[in-house]
């Protein structure tokens, strides 16, 4: 059991949802609806059409389909054969594409017909088998091409940028997406009448929630439009005539809720919310708690590679200027801090997590690398253990609370400077309400991008002048930036984060050195 929901496979869990509530709804878009009967059908007809095109248990399949019911029965089929699904962003330019399927030597592709040609020069001639599901055999167009050789049991292939810039492939085990899935199930209570946002793109691991939680609650999974997301009103508005229930995303989003001073009696199906990929601003969050009463606000942390390892559910009646915690470690999973050396440590340092979660390990020109190391846990036991890249530390609560990232300091004239740390300060200054700190080579030039609240009423000379303020009431001169802006909206990428790389770009384009 994981929370309350049995963790099965995931394969079986869709199998079992269409045994149990064949006439209940599955998955819907603005224009068709599936019940579970419908989409286990859909799911087994694709799945007999895969196999006789040669996918097999532990095949790479790469599917280049956007967050859509094609998307759903693709991901579900490649499943259900045993193979290993590589969800790929139809938004990414074709170097992107061609990098991720080389690195990851996948051999087959299911695509969709907006997507059919580009893809050619890589993958040769594709075959329709499902309305807008195309398939692709890599190894037939060319001789010499990799063959996307099985590994050793089913995976799950989830890129995230690499250090180079590369997408770099993250694979997880079925089991280890199993055990997320029927943890969060049972964490957030879901039954059969739950209608389920689903938000996320399906290259990011906020979707295996939507897929598979949903699948082995026998809830409905209900597609956000993506046009709506840029118009809080409009999405509120959508929570609200679909009867939205639950919520997971992450709180860029979320925030449109607060933002629209949206509360129970507007949304009156919703009962639970949770976020995760990035911190909730500590201010907004207490706006969201005040005008959500009776809603359950969950906080979920974990990088891809462990998916969610810790939870916490917030307190509605939590006191501002309260650390936000991430909570402890979900069911089965073991988190700690570490010192520099590795060693469990009570005070600060950096998050380490052990468990069924945990990644097989990355792949790369075709290998598979475990960046995995041995950690002995506070209880004496040795694992194998994902180190996070996060700081944190354990409260006397027993909970974890982070402080920023390892890899986020830089140096400038033999000074160390935390650019986490000057995002932090700059997000305590009233009418922030996003902030990002990059740094520019050669001379790492510090520069500090601040999106104001739609309603501040300071002009931006008196909102830099505030944050100059607060850096100055914190941080040493070394330590400041060299120069602050205001922007009307920091760039975004597809699952919602800031856009560091984009905002680098754009510092490069305006010659800032």
């Amino acid at each position: 059991m994981a929370g309350g929901h049995p963790t099965t496979s995931l394969a079986a869990a869709l199998i079992a949802a269409a045994d149990r509530y064949p006439s209940r709804l599955a998955v819907a878009d603005e224009c068709t609806e599936l019940s579970y009967h419908d989409l286990d059908r859909a799911v087994g007809e694709l799945t007999e059409k895969l196999q006789s095109n040669g996918i097999r248990v532990g095949t790479r399949v790469a599917v280049l389909l956007p967050r859509s019911l094609a998307g759903v029965i693709a991901i579900h089929a490649v499943v259900r054969l045993g193979a290993t699904p590589a969800p790929l962003d139809p938004g990414d330019p074709d170097p992107r594409l061609a990098a991720a399927c080389d690195g990851a030597e996948i051999s087959h592709l299911l695509v969709g017909a907006a997507d059919r040609d580009r893809m050619t020069p890589l993958f040769g001639p594709a075959l329709e088998l499902a309305p807008d599901i195309f398939l692709a055999n890599r190894a037939r167009h060319a001789v010499g091409v990799a063959s996307g050789s099985p590994t050793t049991r089913p995976g799950y292939l989830l890129f995230t940028s690499g250090s180079t810039g590369l997408p770099r492939g993250v694979l997880l085990g079925h089991d280890a997406v199993s055990h997320f899935a029927g943890w969060a199930a049972g964490r957030l209570g879901l039954t059969p009448a739950d209608r389920i946002a689903a938000q996320s793109a399906l290259t990011f691991d906020l979707s295996t929630f939507d897929l598979f939680s949903t699948a082995m609650a026998g809830a409905a999974q209900l597609l956000v439009p993506d046009w709506l997301k840029p118009f809080p009103g409009d999405f509120v508005d959508w929570l609200a005539e679909k009867k939205i229930s639950v919520i997971y995303a992450v709180p860029s989003l979320v925030r449109a809720i607060s933002d629209t001073s949206a509360d129970s009696a507007r949304l009156p199906a919703l009962r639970t919310i949770a976020y995760a990929g990035e911190p909730y601003p500590e201010r907004a969050l207490g706006e969201l708690l005040a005008t959500l009463d009776g809603v359950a606000v969950h906080n979920f942390y974990g990088p891809t590679e462990t998916n969610v390892c810790t939870a916490e559910l917030l307190a509605p009646n939590r006191r501002a200027g309260t650390p936000v915690s991430i909570g402890t470690a979900i069911d089965g999973v073991s988190v700690c801090v570490v010192d520099d050396e590795l060693q469990a440590t009570a005070g600060s340092g950096e998050l380490v997590v052990a468990g069924p979660t945990l990644l097989d390990g990355y792949l790369a020109a075709g290998r598979l690398v475990d960046p995995c190391v041995g950690v002995r846990f506070p209880d004496g036991i040795r694992r194998r253990a994902y180190r996070t890249g996060d700081r944190a530390a354990t409260g006397p609560d027993g909970r974890f609370y982070l402080s920023g990232r390892r890899d986020a300091q830089i140096k400038r004239n033999g000074f160390r400077i935390d650019l986490a740390g000057l995002e932090a300060t700059a997000a305590s200054v009233a009418a922030v309400r996003h902030c990002a700190a990059i740094a520019v080579p050669p001379a790492n030039r510090v520069l500090l991008y601040l999106e104001p609240e739609p309603t501040a009423t300071r002009s931006a000379d008196e909102l830099i002048a505030s944050v100059h303020a607060a850096v100055g009431s914190i941080h040493s001169t070394r330590h400041r930036p060299d120069r602050v802006e205001v922007v009307a909206e920091l760039p975004r990428n597809v699952r919602g984060k800031i856009d560091y790389a984009q905002l680098r770009s754009r510092a490069a384009a305006s010659g800032e050195t």
